[in-house]
């Protein structure tokens, strides 16, 4: 190998093989711009189906980054994580996808995009519900006029008990409720409607007790309106994603990827109030997986052809500052709150 030539950004190695490093996995084999080469995780016995497979297996992230064939690496750890190993990467003049949320705290997030910047390198962030077929087309339909003057936006979080293991230290998942499934919700509103003037949230706890509830009113530039609602206490095998979005001349429902995913809802993706009455807006077929699979497969298609990332590590700061300025202006509820 010639070590005097860049990697190619095509070479991917990917940290992390959970549940999304595994989907993240399948998405670069099925790229026809990029392969594995690489592969990283502390669990040991993650590492052999690749290795049969001619990918090398590393246990420790900084030596994958180090490999010198390695162009683009995927991060895919624990929240916590994502800030000293994509540091690390873009330091060694790799390309990096991390997946959401890009960093625990808005100071971290900012240190990596101007590092990224600094060393010419594409920081990307996997916000994959930007991709998936119904969010797609009811972007179009706004764009295009459909629904008229966009009005208001509705966003829906009702999940089940909590998971366990690092989600539920604050410390580690960068708050609560918000700053895990909570960000999807974000950067969606922030990608239909546009940038948030004005922000005002009631919480039932600090972000460092982590919230389990929320009630978020923004108001955009634009003048349009919006309300997240989220809470953790549903019962076992709640996952309520759904998103209506209310114009002058109609409005749309979505019914939710994560509901549909986890068959809390049913029905159709898509639907469309217009004339006195709804009807189904038809879409292809999708599902999480595939959403996220999107979401790496665009990454990796503008990073080998040397195109700026379809969501930057600057556009995911946006987020990152929306969820800080709703930490920074929440009311907290006196408490203790028993949501029972």
């Amino acid at each position: 190998m010639d070590t005097d030539r860049s990697p190619a950004p095509g070479a991917v190695g990917l940290i992390g093989l959970g549940e999304i490093g595994q989907v993240h996995a399948a998405a670069i084999r099925q790229s026809p711009a990029a392969r594995l080469v690489a592969v990283a995780d502390a669990t040991p016995e993650l590492l052999p189906p690749f290795e049969a497979a001619g990918v090398r297996g590393y246990r420790h992230a900084g030596e994958l980054i180090a490999d010198p064939e390695v162009g683009t690496v995927c991060v895919c750890l624990p929240h916590y994580l994502h800030f000293p190993v994509t540091l690390e990467a873009i330091r060694a003049g790799k390309h990096v996808l991390v997946e959401k949320p890009l960093t625990t705290s808005l100071e971290e997030g900012q240190q990596l995009v101007d590092a990224a910047a600094a060393a010419g390198v594409a920081l990307g962030v996997s916000h994959n519900q930007v991709f998936y077929t119904a969010h797609l087309e009811a972007k179009r339909l706004i764009e295009g006029g459909a629904v008229g003057r966009p009005v208001l936006i509705r966003l829906r979080l009702g999940m089940g008990p909590a998971w366990g293991g690092w989600r539920d230290s604050p410390g580690l998942n960068g708050g609560g409720l918000l700053a895990d499934a909570g960000v999807h919700r974000l950067y969606l509103a922030l990608h239909f409607f546009g940038p948030v003037r004005e922000v005002r949230a009631v919480l039932d706890a600090h972000r460092q007790q982590g919230e389990t509830f929320a009630v978020i009113i923004l108001v955009f530039r634009s003048g349009s309106l919006g309300i997240i609602e989220a809470n953790h206490h549903g019962p076992p095998g709640t996952f309520d994603d759904e998103i209506e979005i209310t114009g002058s001349d109609a409005t749309l429902r979505l019914a939710g990827l994560e509901s549909l995913f986890t068959g809390y809802r049913s029905g159709p993706a898509l639907s469309m109030f217009r004339d006195r009455q709804w009807r189904e807006v038809p879409v292809p077929a999708d599902d999480w997986s595939a959403s996220v699979r999107a979401s790496v497969t665009a990454y990796l298609d503008a990073v080998t052809a040397g195109r700026e990332p379809p969501v930057t590590g600057a556009a995911a700061l946006e987020t990152i500052s929306l969820l800080q300025r709703i930490y920074d202006t929440a009311a907290v509820l006196p408490g203790p709150v028993n949501l029972g």
